[in-house]
């Protein structure tokens, strides 16, 4: 399951933006979060190179969580302030992704049961 919609674009039409999941997939900061399977939290998101990687983010961005969600899912959490999340918040971040996780999963399981009885 894939998610590809920024919440806002930096376009001048204000519309949502589409995020090119697949490019996002290859990058740095995906592969560093799925192979350690832990939450990174960029403070000062100006400071990292992978910045790049995230061109569907607000340009005003300036902090940036990234939580793991299951083998191959990832959420991204923007912040418009340097160092803006506290400890607290990145721990509320971590049980709302292992929620979202457990919620998900139980969808495509259920899914995945549905299509092999169709078949």
């Amino acid at each position: 399951m894939q998610i590809g919609m920024a919440a806002k674009s930096s376009a001048i039409d204000g519309e949502a933006e589409d995020v090119d999941a697949n490019k996002l997939m290859q990058g740095s900061l995906y592969q560093g979060i799925i192979n350690s399977r832990a939450q990174s939290y960029l403070a000062n998101l100006s400071l990292y190179p992978g910045r790049s990687e995230l061109p569907f983010l607000p340009t005003n961005t300036q902090a940036v969580i990234l939580q793991p969600l299951g083998d191959q899912g990832i959420a991204v959490i923007g912040g418009d302030t340097i160092r803006g999340f506290t400890t607290s918040d990145q721990t509320w971040i971590t049980y709302i992704g292992e929620k979202l996780d457990a919620a998900l999963a139980k969808y495509v399981n259920n899914s995945t049961l549905l299509m092999r009885e169709r078949f």
